[in-house]
């Protein structure tokens, strides 16, 4: 037998370069995927850290046009601001109201809105278009409260004593809105290829439906009043939302939580009343919304424990005092005394 090194190409060294030789492979493999992401990643770099991005922006201005995608503002060194929006806002601003808005940019086309924060009373005409031509109205009410009936005859008796108007019964009311809701109205506004809703056409439909219940009643204005729940915040013991300051508890207890630092935050349940005047014609004539009351305070022996809406409504001046600063702008103007 011959001893020796192992011949080339055998042995220990054809191993070795057996094993070189997958290397080499492994890595045309893989080299390719490498490459692939590593682009990938500057890809990934250059469109999230290097693009420019849209930062939301701000504008204040007068309202000169709306429309059921668009709202148009006048900027208060005269320019003009065209966004387009998600939401039709043609039954919450009016032309003239003055608002402001945030809005993102964009390279193409008109910015988009974000949010648009504008009065939460609105005149859609002037006041005494309204108030000279009224005579005659029905109230259609609705309510997420209970016992809300005593604040409906509190509307109707104030309508009447103030502005002279006749307010059409209660039952009278009741059965118009039987008569004309539609459970169908808000799947007639779906387009059932997309599913997307159409707010231009339920818009039009509730138009229509109050143009039908003042003709049914033969009334000159349909009055919307909708009672709902709503979370009012609450500061060392004094709540306010939607305009409105009530406290949850008694004097002393608020005195304390004014010089404790330990004073009660929070949010406790709270009705807000939400107003719609509709014209004879189905036109939108003035809207507003402002708190009615608390639903839960404070006892004496400090916990919270709920109201019913008749209890905080048995303070007929304070109710007398909602009523005038809901409906000031709707006040019949004096006439300006003759000049001497």
């Amino acid at each position: 037998m011959q001893s020796g090194n192992p011949p080339r190409g055998c042995g220990g060294g054809g191993t070795t370069l057996r094993f070189v030789s997958a290397i080499l492979v492994l890595i045309g493999i893989l080299a390719p995927e490498a490459l692939r992401q590593r682009e990938a990643f500057a890809l990934s770099r250059s469109s999230n850290d290097y693009a420019p991005k849209h930062e939301t922006r701000k504008a204040t201005g007068v309202v000169t046009g709306i429309q059921a995608r668009q709202v148009t503002l006048q900027s208060k060194d005269g320019g003009t601001l065209v966004l387009a929006t998600f939401e039709d806002y043609r039954d919450r601003v009016a032309v003239g109201s003055q608002v402001t808005a945030l809005y993102y940019p964009q390279d193409n086309g008109n910015p988009v809105l974000k949010s648009l924060d504008y009065p939460v009373e609105m005149l859609f005409v002037a006041a005494g278009e309204i108030t000279g031509n009224m005579h005659r109205i029905i109230l259609l009410p609705n309510s997420q409260v209970a016992d809300v009936d005593a604040f409906y005859e509190a509307v109707r008796d104030y309508l009447h004593t103030r502005f002279g108007w006749y307010v059409a019964p209660s039952y009278l009311a009741k059965e118009v809105r039987r008569r004309s809701q539609q459970s169908d109205s808000m799947l007639s506004a779906m387009d059932p290829r997309t599913g997307s809703f159409d707010m231009t056409a339920y818009l039009s439909k509730s138009q229509s439906a109050m143009a039908d219940i003042a003709s049914a009643t033969r009334s000159d204005a349909v009055l919307e009043l909708d009672v709902i729940q709503v979370e009012a915040p609450v500061s060392r013991l004094e709540a306010s939302w939607d305009g409105v300051e009530e406290p949850v508890a008694g004097t002393a207890a608020r005195t304390l939580a004014k010089v404790s630092v330990f004073s009660r935050h929070g949010e406790v349940p709270a009705a807000t009343v939400e107003l719609k005047l509709w014209g004879a014609t189905g036109k939108l004539l003035w809207r507003n919304r402002r708190g009615l009351a608390l639903l839960q305070v404070m006892n004496g022996r400090g916990t919270l424990e709920d109201r019913p809406l008749p209890a905080a409504l048995s303070d007929t001046p304070r109710v007398q005092r909602w009523m005038a600063a809901v409906f000031k702008s709707l006040e019949p103007k004096a006439a300006p005394a003759p000049a001497p």
